[in-house]
Order: C-alpha cells, then sequence, then structure tokens
C-alpha cells in the first residue's frame, strides 16, 4: 500500500472517531436538557394542578359564602313574618327592640306567630331569638371548629353567632357559618357570612333593612272590580271565594276584570269579545293574552286575523287596538298631534283624537319614569311617555303584576261554570321570574286584615284634631262661606245620583269655609261644597254600631204621590239598641258625609265601627275633587290656587306631613265612594282635577270611579258574611265589592250610561300605581320584612 493511502485512510478513522465522540456528547447533552425540560414540566404541571386545586377551593368557598347568604336572606325573611307588627314605620329604635325583644306597650301591639317549618318556641323573645331557634332545628348544622360547638349563640350585644351548615350530605370539608349583628343607629342586619372548602375560606357580608311592607297595589276580602278605563301597576290579591257561601253562580267572582278597549266602536267591541273567548278557551298561563308560537295558545288564533302589532310575541286588547285605529299603518295610533310634534315623531294626522281621550292619557302617561332612574326626562319621552302615540312603546297592560288568589281554580270555574279568564278580562303583565296568576295563596302569602284588627288605627290622627268643628265653622261663614241648616236643605239620594237609593238625607250644607285638624262631631252627617281641609278631618261615630238595624233605623224611602214627593220612614217602628239605650233614628250618632268640589291637603280618617254600616257611615267624594299631600307636587303648578296651596301644605310642618302622607284616607271600616256617575272632565284635560289618594288607602269597601291616580295600596278591610251584620235579613257576600271603574250596561250595570246617552260624560281615568317604598300608617296589622340593602354586598369581613 502506497504511503499515501495508508495515511488518508489513519486521517479518515481518526476523524470518524472524532465525530462518535461528538455524537455521543451532544446525546448526553439533549438527554440532560430533555430530563431537565421534563422534570420542569412536571414540577410546573405539578404547581398547576396545586393552583387549580387552590382556586377550586377558592371558588367553592366563595359559593359557600354566596350560599350562606341566599340562606340568611331567606331565613331573616320567613322568620321577620312571624311579627305581625302595628307600626307603620320600623325605624332605628324599634328595630333594635324588635330585633332584642325588648319592645314596650307605647310601640303598638307586636302579635308573634307560630314557628313555620320547625318545631320551635312559640313566642320567641325578639327576632334574634326567632333565627336562633331556626337554626337550632337544622339538620345540616355541625361543629368542624372548637368555636361551632356552643352555637348557635346569642351574644349580649344582640350578635347572634351560627353553627356549620353543610352544603352536601355527609360533606363535612364544605359549609358555611353566618353571624348576624345590628347596625348600630340604622334598622338594618348586618349578616357576614364565611364560606369553607377544607383550608380555605372566603368572607362576605350584606346588610339587610328591617321593615314592613304590604306587597299589593289591591288587597281585599271582598270583590274587586275593575272596569274600563283603568290600569293597575301592581299585584292584585283577593281571599274573596275561601269562605262558604261567597262563591255564587250570578255574580259572586272574586275579581272581575273588563277591557280597556270595549265601547269605542262596535267592529272593535266585537273583536275584543272573540278575542276574550279564544283567551278562555286557549290561555294556558293565566296572563289573559295568546302566544302565537306557544302550540296550545296558537289554535286559539286560528281562523282570526289577529296579528301581534306592538311587537311584544302576544296577541292582547291592544293589538286589536292597533288594529282598528292605526290608518297609516306604522304600529302607532296618534291621539295628540301637539305632543307627537313635541317629541319629535312624525306621525301624521290624529287617529284617534275625540274617540277617548282619557284612555289614550291614560296608556300614554303611564309609567313616567321608563327608564327607572329617577328622574322623569327627555329620555323617557324617547321611550314612549306623554309623546302624543300609542305604540308598543307604551308597553300596555291591564294589569302589570300578579293576580292572587285564595281560592283554588277549580272551586271558582265549578261555582261560575265558565273559565275565570272569561270573568277577569285583559292582559296581565307579571314581573320577571313571576307567574301571572296563583290560586290557593296561603294566608301568609296573602293575609286577610279585617275592620276588627284597626281598633285603634286612627290614633295619630285622632290626637291631632280639635274637637271645635261649630267654631270653625262659625269662622267661615264670617270669612265669605255660607251655612244651610238642615231643615232648609234639600234631600239628596245614598248613593248620591243612584237611581236605587237605599236612603234619603237632608244635610246641613257647608260652603267656602276652610278647616284645619277638625272633628266632625257624629250626628252632623254633613254636605261641604267648595271647601278646603288642611291636615286631618276626622270622622266621629258611634263604634258600638253592632244592632243587625242599626243600617235601617231610621232609614227614608221617597213617596211620589201624584207628582208631589215627599220621605217616610222606610222601615216603620225599627229601632236599634246599644245597652239600655233604644235608637229610633241611628244617624244622629253616626256620620254620612258627602264632600262636594273640596280641596284635601291632608287626611281623612275617624273611628273604627265595630260593625260595617254602609247606610250610616259613609263618605262620598263627588265633583271636582282635589287631594295633596305633597307641597312639592308638580301638579299643583298646574292649579290657580297652586301657591296659595303648597303654602298651606308646607305650614303643617314635616312630621305632619311625613304622617299624611301614610294615608290619605284611614276608614276601616266605612263604605267610601271616590266620584260617581257623572265625569267631569275640564277643556283642557291636563287641568282636570284628579283625586289624587297617597300611602295606603283604608277603608271597608271602596267604590272609586271618574278621574283619580291612587299611589300606593288600596287594602280593604270589611269581609262580608251571611247571616251577619248588613246580611243579616238574607244579604249576599257579592253585594259588597271593591270597585274601580267605568262598568256599562253590556258589563250587567243598569246605572251606566252609554256614549252618545244624555248622561254619558266620559268613561274616566283611574290609574294604581303600587309603591314599594310607601311609609305605612301605625295602626296596620302587618307582618315585618326585609330587603337587601342596595351597595352594601362587600367580600372580607366589614370594617365598619
Amino acid at each position: 500500500m502506497k504511503p499515501l493511502e495508508t495515511s488518508l485512510r489513519h486521517h479518515l478513522a481518526a476523524r470518524t472517531r472524532v465525530r462518535r465522540g461528538v455524537a455521543s456528547i451532544l446525546a448526553m447533552m439533549f438527554l440532560v436538557i430533555f430530563a431537565s425540560l421534563a422534570a420542569t414540566m412536571a414540577v410546573v404541571a405539578q404547581g398547576n394542578l396545586r393552583t387549580a386545586d387552590s382556586s377550586l377551593k377558592v371558588s367553592r368557598a366563595q359559593s359557600a359564602a354566596e350560599s350562606g347568604l341566599i340562606f340568611a336572606q331567606r331565613r331573616l325573611a320567613r322568620e321577620c313574618r312571624r311579627f305581625v307588627i302595628d307600626k307603620g314605620v320600623v325605624d332605628a329604635i324599634y328595630a333594635g327592640r324588635l330585633w332584642r325583644g325588648d319592645w314596650s306597650p307605647s310601640d303598638g301591639t307586636i302579635e308573634v306567630l307560630a314557628a313555620d317549618g320547625f318545631d320551635g318556641p312559640a313566642t320567641p323573645d325578639g327576632l334574634a331569638e326567632a333565627i336562633r331557634d331556626a337554626h337550632l332545628a337544622d339538620v345540616g348544622a355541625f361543629a368542624p371548629l372548637p368555636q361551632h360547638v356552643l352555637r348557635p349563640v346569642l351574644l349580649d350585644d344582640g350578635t347572634l353567632a351560627t353553627k356549620a351548615m353543610r352544603l352536601e350530605a355527609g360533606v363535612d370539608r364544605l359549609w358555611f357559618d353566618l353571624r348576624y349583628e345590628l347596625v348600630p343607629n340604622t334598622s338594618r342586619v348586618r349578616v357576614t357570612s364565611v364560606g369553607v372548602d377544607g383550608e380555605i375560606q372566603r368572607t362576605l357580608t350584606m346588610e339587610f333593612s328591617i321593615g314592613k311592607r304590604i306587597e299589593y297595589a289591591i288587597i281585599s276580602p271582598n270583590r274587586v272590580m275593575i272596569g274600563k278605563n283603568v290600569i293597575v301597576e301592581g299585584p292584585l290579591g283577593t281571599q274573596y271565594g275561601t269562605n262558604a257561601d261567597e262563591l255564587t253562580a250570578a255574580n259572586g267572582d272574586p275579581l272581575v276584570m273588563r277591557s280597556d278597549f270595549r265601547y269605542l266602536s262596535d267592529s272593535l267591541t266585537a273583536k275584543v269579545n272573540a278575542l276574550a273567548a279564544a283567551v278562555a278557551a286557549y290561555d294556558s298561563d293565566g296572563d289573559g293574552r295568546l302566544r302565537p308560537t306557544h302550540p296550545t295558545e296558537l289554535q286559539g288564533l286560528s281562523g282570526t286575523s289577529f296579528q301581534d302589532l306592538d311587537r311584544d310575541e302576544f296577541i292582547d286588547d291592544f293589538d286589536l287596538f292597533l288594529s282598528e285605529y292605526d290608518l297609516d299603518g306604522d304600529a302607532m295610533v296618534v291621539w295628540d298631534a301637539t305632543r307627537a310634534a313635541a317629541a319629535n315623531i312624525d306621525a301624521g294626522s290624529p287617529e284617534f283624537s275625540g274617540v277617548d281621550d282619557q284612555l289614550a292619557r291614560l296608556i300614554d302617561l303611564a309609567k313616567p319614569d321608563r327608564n327607572e332612574d329617577g328622574v322623569v326626562d327627555a329620555r323617557d319621552v324617547r321611550l314612549g311617555y306623554s309623546d302624543g302615540v300609542l305604540s308598543g312603546d307604551d308597553y300596555y297592560a291591564k294589569v302589570q303584576g300578579k293576580l292572587v288568589f285564595g281560592v283554588s281554580e277549580s272551586a271558582w270555574e265549578t261555582v261560575a261554570a265558565e273559565d275565570w279568564r272569561g270573568i277577569a278580562q285583559g292582559p296581565v303583565r307579571p314581573g320577571e321570574s313571576e307567574s301571572a296568576v296563583q290560586f290557593e295563596a296561603t294566608e301568609d302569602e296573602l293575609r286577610v286584615v279585617t275592620t276588627a284588627d284597626f281598633a285603634d288605627s286612627a290614633t295619630w290622627f285622632a290626637t291631632h284634631v280639635t274637637n271645635n268643628f261649630s267654631t270653625q265653622a262659625a269662622a267661615g261663614a264670617a270669612a265669605g262661606g255660607t251655612y244651610t241648616p238642615a231643615i232648609s236643605a234639600p234631600y239628596e239620594a245614598v248613593p248620591y245620583g243612584s237611581s236605587a237609593a237605599y236612603d234619603y238625607y237632608q244635610r246641613p250644607i257647608y260652603s267656602n269655609m276652610t278647616f284645619r285638624d277638625v272633628k266632625i262631631p257624629k250626628g252632623t252627617n254633613p254636605l261641604f261644597r267648595n271647601c278646603r281641609f288642611e291636615g286631618t278631618v276626622y270622622l266621629e261615630t258611634e263604634t258600638n254600631c253592632t244592632d243587625v238595624n242599626w243600617n235601617y233605623t231610621g232609614a227614608l224611602k221617597q213617596v211620589d204621590i201624584a207628582g208631589v214627593i215627599s220621605y217616610a220612614p222606610r222601615f216603620p217602628g225599627v229601632t236599634s239598641q246599644i245597652g239600655a239605650t233604644v235608637y229610633a233614628n241611628t244617624r244622629a250618632v253616626s256620620n254620612s258625609v258627602r264632600f262636594d268640589g273640596c280641596t284635601f291637603l291632608g287626611s281623612i280618617a275617624g273611628d273604627t265601627p265595630n260593625e260595617y254600616t254602609h247606610w250610616r257611615n259613609k263618605v262620598q267624594i263627588t265633583g271636582a275633587t282635589r287631594f295633596y299631600c305633597d307641597p312639592l307636587d308638580p301638579d299643583l303648578a298646574l292649579q290657580v290656587d297652586g301657591p296659595a296651596l303648597q303654602s298651606a301644605l308646607e305650614s303643617l310642618g314635616a312630621e305632619a306631613l311625613d304622617r299624611l302622607q301614610r294615608s290619605s284616607v284611614m276608614l276601616p271600616g266605612w263604605s267610601v265612594d271616590v266620584g260617581n256617575f257623572s265625569n267631569v272632565v275640564a277643556a283642557d284635560p291636563d287641568l282636570t282635577p284628579r283625586v289624587k289618594l297617597k300611602g295606603t288607602i283604608i277603608a271597608g269597601v271602596m267604590d272609586v270611579r271618574g278621574t283619580a291616580d291612587v299611589i300606593g295600596t288600596l287594602l280593604m278591610t270589611y269581609r262580608p258574611v251571611p247571616g251577619v251584620g248588613p246580611l243579616f235579613y238574607n244579604g249576599q257576600p257579592e253585594s259588597f265589592n271593591t270597585t274601580l271603574g267605568y262598568f256599562g250596561p253590556l258589563d250587567g250595570d243598569g246605572e251606566g250610561a252609554l256614549p252618545g246617552d244624555a248622561g254619558f260624560s266620559g268613561f274616566g281615568e283611574i290609574r294604581l300605581r303600587y309603591d314599594p317604598n310607601a311609609k305605612l300608617p301605625d295602626g296596620v296589622p302587618w307582618p315585618a320584612s326585609v330587603d337587601p340593602v342596595a351597595n352594601s354586598y362587600h367580600e372580607g369581613a366589614s370594617t365598619s
């Protein structure tokens, strides 16, 4: 072999050996790197697992704490409902006494109901003890930590600490515990909820306000009738029908409602009737509407031309109205071109002007604060408020809320022999996550309050009036008013203007006078014309009016002999008796009062009769009547005497105004008629005097007609019982009802006039708006309540 060749082979071999060594080194290096990466990834993965586990535990602990707050809110609410209180406003002092149980007789009557859902002491000493007793009965409570062993415990300062509560049966690592404590100088309870998952815990706090609230726009033990041109914004409840003999086939229905769109035209009335029949047959959820996309409700629309013109996904009366009066097919009906122009709506010519302007106002001016920002401004107009057109933006409904009945659906329909929705007509829009109707409501859900519960309800009003009526009347006459004695006055029918009067009165007449915080003595039975009442007008009457003949003793009938009208005893020889005293005429110790065209700057209150005697204890408010109790009411600016009225209101003082605003009418057990069959409307409808009632309006039975706004709650107290009181002589419970709005001949009301009749002056305009923040007057026995306080939710323990 040649030397050169040999040398090359050695060189190549050497190079090959060098390369093999490098590969090994590189392999080892990569091995180390990959091993390090694997180890790192393992560490990271383990860390991720630990982080994920910790995050999961934090999330579960947070959820446990949130569950604790929800649990505490429900427990607070349930136990609060056991405390039926007379006091209207729960302030810090009263809330503290209610919590601790150290109230006194000066705090009014407090009735503690039996425990609900557990066996506990019948009369716990306060709300804190009631909540403690409920926690004692919890089967899911246990003691995972030493501090839980002796709990629940009520500390000396009123703080309540509870045991832990498992969230899953048999799982001891996931739980929450609670601490309840009064927030100093407030009516609030702060709840601290600690949620735990293993070694992880989260703490949340939230405050709840103790108060008192009647959660209905109308609540009544007697029948409720809602006629045309009435809108109810809020829940409606009645217990009528749960007592024997209340339901009857003729008229014994717990609720009667009539469409707002009848009587406008024959063709529209026919459409409304056709839809009502379809709703009665196919409405599956009781809201008085039909859904075109619902398999059952769709059947009710078969063969009709009804369309969802307001685009709310329902067919109701308002869609039929649009189909009748929307002449240009723009899904709007113009009723006021001036308002439409001011709202920058190019709506064309009026389409509904002069047909029923009161109905148009009722719909267009409903819910002024449409964006719910606390201010009524141009933004609300852009959302449909007072924009001169009726459209889907007005979100029309006969009732904006839930219908609640004590009676069962089957019991009602069996006696009535028809579907209840054919009796209670009109669309119902319930709140979010609410059903439109509830039957068989419990007494806890729909409390029955009767006249007997109001024995001392008018205490504040009675102690803030003066017994100098004759002096004030004399001063009024000297200042330019007039007085006509009863003997010189004409007889008038009761009810006023009724063709079916049951009694007649000659009333002393007081005209053009001003009264302030005045008591009207029993037996006065007056007529006030164009008078002004500042503060409280208090009606005195004989409360022990339980004789079955009290209504009829001294009653008169009209006698027509050859055109000569006279008045004679309706029931000759009938007397009434209280103890040893016999009365030949009970009107001498009662008070039947009519206020005609008067202005009230405050409230009407009176003694609480022990029996409903509507022939004797009756208030009738007729004519262009005005009610104001707020110096800042914007309607005052529209009145010619607005500045004088505002000044008079301000002179009453803040404390009196606060009390007066809680109830414009405080007359449990009385018959109260607001308006009559005539409907007074000013040339400018905006200037039509409207009866504005505010707060909790309390009467035995009430009839509201004409133009009225009620902001608060109508609370009726009279429950008719066969054979008792005014029903002693074969009277029927169905004859006593709370009525709002117009009922005409098509509804079976023989006294209601039809459009075009000589006596017809409009359908009226009545709006009843529930106010959840309304203050209640003292004397209304109603369960306490709790509400979460906005912006009080915090993570972590409270530092205050």
